[in-house]
């Protein structure tokens, strides 16, 4: 990634346009206005019509925004103030955001509401913390760190650690939604996301010092893409940060919406940078607490992270964008609205395949109903909820109230039929859920 250009001064171009009314009104008349938001850096190669110039473009292009620039509370490192525009574009993605994210997302023969979400979209939940930690080069697989924190065992490596701590802020974002944003708050939740990751421990949860060298910088030229605000300035930009995210959503007459606020403040903790380290991860848990306390419980089970981790550039654009151009955070609400957009879309894909899935495994139960007792019914329900599970005869007996033989002979047919797989620790038999076992079930009652 590159530092995109500074865009030439657009005052003065159109100072200069105006010095003759007549030609100023034939440029006037020739400039078109785009669909897209595009930054100096693209402008600069679109042929312009005659008798303009890209930068007759530009400047009538800035003319436009300001027209209709919203400016907004807080400012950047040099006391300029942040803006943005409200596009047309954002209420239509806004609207589609507010009829899926709030209530309920249609499936086909089922809905996934905030009182049905475990049955559907707990899986979901792992998404977010893998691709955050991901995103910052974290290098386990998925289906290890969804075993790690299905176990709840201790993780083995860092990268693992990275996982699980995006797991735990995730649960604590989630926890305390409904309580105000504090710099304190946001200390826990830097401590939560970074313990036993930094190789500097005694930054964990606590602001960066004046002696920490923090800058944004190409992992290729080593380019310093962006030089956060000084340290002497962080305590007052968290506490406004903090006011700014407690707002009522109407303040003045004026409205903002609370997914735009969400964006805002994602983008505000990573513009400061103020912490050593960990400051993308801990911006993206702020998205959540601003979305879930705004009652948009199904953006808990969509990645944001998982989205921008496949365009990776486009996410560090939209902050140089911003910078480049007067504190635009347009290009930054644009990009993320996108994401958030394409989140939900494939949230809504993965709901429809569940949904298919349900009902094909409901199918291969009931042809099964001949063939096992309720009992087992009972345990293949339960593991392929709960993969990780063990089952032994004794915890078999103990559930159902059978004799030891009764309970055995439950096991070892499931074991024959290929639905639990059976090993020994000592003497013991434990039997463990197989990895395929919906496919199995499938299989066995299409036979």
């Amino acid at each position: 990634m590159k530092l995109p250009p500074v865009p030439p001064d657009a005052d003065a171009i159109f100072n200069e346009m105006v010095k003759s009314p007549q030609k100023f009104d034939e440029l006037r008349r020739a400039y078109q206005r785009t669909t897209t938001y595009d930054h100096w850096d693209k402008v600069r190669f679109r042929p312009a019509p005659k008798p303009l110039t890209p930068k007759h473009v530009w400047a009538l292009t800035k003319l436009n925004r300001r027209f209709t620039a919203k400016p907004l509370p807080f400012k950047d490192k040099n006391g300029r103030r942040f803006s943005y525009v409200p596009r047309p574009e954002f209420q239509r993605t806004l609207h589609e955001i507010d009829s899926n994210a709030r209530g309920i997302i249609g499936m086909s023969g089922a809905s996934a509401t905030a009182e049905g979400r475990d049955i559907y979209l707990q899986k979901s939940l792992i998404e977010e913390p893998f691709s955050s930690s991901a995103l910052e080069g974290a290098a386990t697989t998925r289906e290890v760190a969804k075993k790690m924190i299905e176990e709840g065992r201790a993780p083995k490596t860092l990268d693992e650690r990275m996982v699980l701590n995006n797991y735990e802020a995730m649960s604590f974002v989630r926890e305390h939604c409904g309580e105000p944003l504090t710099p304190a708050r946001i200390f826990e939740i830097h401590r939560i996301l970074t313990k036993d990751t930094l190789e500097r421990p005694e930054m964990v949860g606590v602001l960066r010092s004046a002696n920490d060298d923090v800058r944004v910088v190409d992992s290729i030229t080593d380019e310093t893409l962006h030089q956060p605000p000084p340290a002497n300035q962080l305590n007052g930009r968290l506490n406004k940060l903090c006011e700014f995210a407690n707002a009522p959503s109407e303040k003045d007459g004026e409205f903002l919406h609370p997914i735009i606020r969400a964006i805002l403040l994602h983008f505000l903790l990573a513009y400061d940078h103020p912490f050593w380290d960990g400051n993308g991860r801990c911006a993206r848990a702020l998205f959540y607490w601003c979305v879930l306390r705004h009652g948009y419980w199904l953006l808990e089970f969509v990645s944001i992270s998982a989205v921008i981790r496949r365009a990776p550039v486009k996410y560090g654009t939209a902050f140089l964008y911003t910078e480049t151009d007067e504190g635009d955070v347009t290009y930054f609400i644009d990009h993320q609205l996108e994401v958030i957009e394409t989140s939900i879309d494939e949230l809504q894909k993965y709901l429809v395949a569940k949904s298919k899935e349900l009902k094909a495994l409901g199918k291969a139960l009931g042809a099964l109903e001949s063939q096992l007792n309720r009992r087992q019914l009972t345990l293949i329900q339960h593991a392929l909820k709960h993969s990780a599970s063990r089952y032994t005869i004794a915890s078999h007996l103990e559930i159902h109230g059978v004799s030891y033989l009764t309970a055995r002979s439950d096991l070892e047919s499931l074991a024959r039929m290929g639905f639990l797989k059976k090993t020994k620790n000592g003497v013991m038999s434990v039997f463990r859920v197989p990895e395929n076992l919906r496919e199995r079930l499938e299989h066995r009652a299409a036979a």
